[in-house]
């Protein structure tokens, strides 16, 4: 019980300021509170939070309409394919948020020359790419 007092703190005092990741956070919690008072709560506290530290409102609802599924894994923390990290990138989602989300979600890519090259036409940034090879040394 004082996990959940301390996580239902933690959320009011960061509905108070206005960020990405405060809202995910909010609304993980509130949204998988039902799955188990301690264990449940803390899970979307933290899933939340990474989405939301992604994706602000707008991106999201870009997101959505040009790429649920990429969403959809976005809001269970699972790995980016390399087709996500393009539709992130054409949904104009910028370097530093897929950069922070791969990091957060300590994905590991062990990229094909073909995966590269796919990457590079789809306009996807070095640093990005150079990050996705790092992550798989």
């Amino acid at each position: 019980m004082r996990i959940l007092a301390t996580l239902t703190l933690l959320s009011l005092l960061l509905i108070g300021c206005e960020s990405k990741a405060t809202t995910g956070v909010s609304a993980g919690g509130a949204l998988s509170g039902g799955k188990g008072v301690h264990i449940g709560g803390a899970n979307g506290v933290v899933a939340g939070g990474l989405t939301g530290a992604s994706l602000d409102e707008q991106d999201r609802r870009i997101m959505e309409r040009t790429s649920p599924k990429t969403i959809d894994r976005m809001d269970r923390a699972e790995p980016l394919t390399v087709s996500d990290i393009v539709k992130l990138h054409e949904g104009g989602i910028g370097d530093e948020t897929i950069v922070r989300y791969i990091h957060d979600t300590r994905t590991t890519y062990n990229l094909s020359q073909v995966q590269i090259k796919h990457l590079q036409n789809a306009g996807i940034s070095q640093r990005i790419i150079n990050y996705m090879i790092d992550t798989g040394r």
